[in-house]
């Protein structure tokens, strides 16, 4: 019941305030603002949550569908797409060699343990 009120209160605000953030979202910071101040999770949110979590893959069907679709309207960007991609994962594989190279040389130059 917490969870549905919180949900509505975050679609009332972002509706009456015409914000551009989605109700859902502030319905989350809500609950997020709630959790903080209570000393444990309530058990039947962690029931809850737990089903949740073990069928999350159910949840992103939808997307998954959605960007299959999108894959059919993209398809004469699709060389664009690819060598954009391999060129953003090399990038990003070098970025992230360096820095672990670096860390690493810090790291055996003050000689901890």
């Amino acid at each position: 019941m917490v969870l549905v009120a919180l949900l509505r209160l975050g679609d009332a605000v972002s509706r009456r305030f015409g914000l551009p953030v989605p109700g859902s979202f502030l319905g989350f910071l809500y609950l997020l603002s709630v959790l903080s101040f209570m000393r444990e999770i309530p058990r039947a949110l962690t029931s809850a949550s737990a089903w949740l979590l073990n069928h999350l893959t159910l949840f992103l069907l939808p997307s998954l569908v959605a960007a299959a679709v999108g894959l059919r309207l993209v398809a004469d960007a699709a060389v664009l797409l690819v060598v954009s991609g391999s060129l953003v994962t090399v990038l990003m594989a070098l970025g992230c060699g360096t820095v672990v190279s670096v860390l690493t040389r810090r790291w055996a130059d003050t000689g901890d343990d």
